[in-house]
């Protein structure tokens, strides 16, 4: 059972934001859901339908070398285990979960008013939440922020991109990450296949709403944050003639909602970190993504 404890922090280390949580309990449940078959053109259908690029990129973006997760509002126990869920997802697309003592750069915080705990972060630290793009720093944008501080969803997330050279270098100008005036742009790889820069996530807070998750298992709750915190998916996705950890709180059966994730959650993030990182457009890089995702592809 997950009861909800104040101010408790577990996994690498310190978090951006602390928060009081307080929520009910997750039940554990076995249902599966049939995996249907993977074609080039449901799984295109699918990839537009789940990814949303940040406003001004236009690349999807990934984390690069590694991530390093916070979990509070929890039990140590409940919250180590959601930490340990979301490294192992990470370490399966390639990612380094970070050490101990590492700086988080995806804060998950579980609370039993998730619209004020939203509203706190946000008026502590407007400029974190990069809803107007500058200095190659992106989010979804001013809108779903708006949303995001808002909406009634059990789980809200909210992602920040920052655009580097090909190489992941920091741009010319792009002082907020440490880079100079003048200093110079990274070697230019540029074609009318790939761009000269990618997108590279730079935070991530994921906000989990006790008095709305419902019997979700833990488990499942778990995976449901890594697909969230691994990729950009979007709030508004609505993929429910896929079989998707996705669909956890979509209006269906409890018997149909996936204990973990699926096949297409697995192949999609496969894709997302086996693509080419610069493609020349969102587009192009959404079709690479569903090319990988096919069976024989990766």
């Amino acid at each position: 059972m997950l009861r909800a404890r104040t101010g408790r922090l577990v996994a690498a280390t310190g978090l951006i934001w602390l928060a009081v949580a307080a929520g009910p309990a997750f039940a554990q449940a076995n249902d599966d859901i049939v995996v249907t078959g993977r074609t080039p053109e449901t799984t295109q259908r699918f990839v537009d339908q789940i990814s949303a690029p940040s406003q001004s990129a236009d690349q999807l973006a990934r984390w690069d070398r590694g991530v390093c997760t916070g979990v509070a509002g929890l039990p140590v126990r409940q919250a180590q285990f959601i930490a340990d869920r979301v490294a192992q997802r990470a370490m399966q697309v390639g990612l380094d979960p970070g050490a101990a003592g590492c700086t988080p750069n995806i804060s998950i915080v579980v609370s039993s008013d998730a619209d004020a705990l939203a509203r706190r972060m946000y008026d502590q630290d407007r400029a974190a939440f990069a809803y107007r793009p500058e200095n190659g720093v992106s989010s979804l944008g001013e809108v779903a922020l708006n949303e995001f501080l808002t909406t009634d969803r059990p789980v809200r997330w909210w992602q920040v991109s920052r655009t580097v050279s090909a190489d992941g270098l920091t741009l010319q100008g792009d002082t907020a990450n440490g880079g100079l005036s003048n200093a110079p742009v990274a070697r230019s790889s540029g074609t009318r296949l790939r761009e000269d820069v990618r997108e590279d996530l730079d935070r991530a807070v994921i906000i989990v709403d006790a008095a709305r998750v419902g019997d979700v298992q833990l488990a499942a709750l778990a995976d449901y944050i890594a697909m969230v915190a691994l990729a950009q998916v979007s709030p508004d996705a609505q993929p429910r003639n896929y079989p998707t950890i996705l669909n956890l709180f979509a209006d269906q059966p409890a018997r149909s909602r996936a204990a973990g994730l699926t096949e297409w959650d697995e192949a999609y993030l496969q894709g997302l970190y086996s693509a080419t990182r610069n493609a020349a457009n969102v587009r192009q890089h959404q079709s690479d993504i569903a090319r990988r995702m096919l069976p024989g592809q990766g």
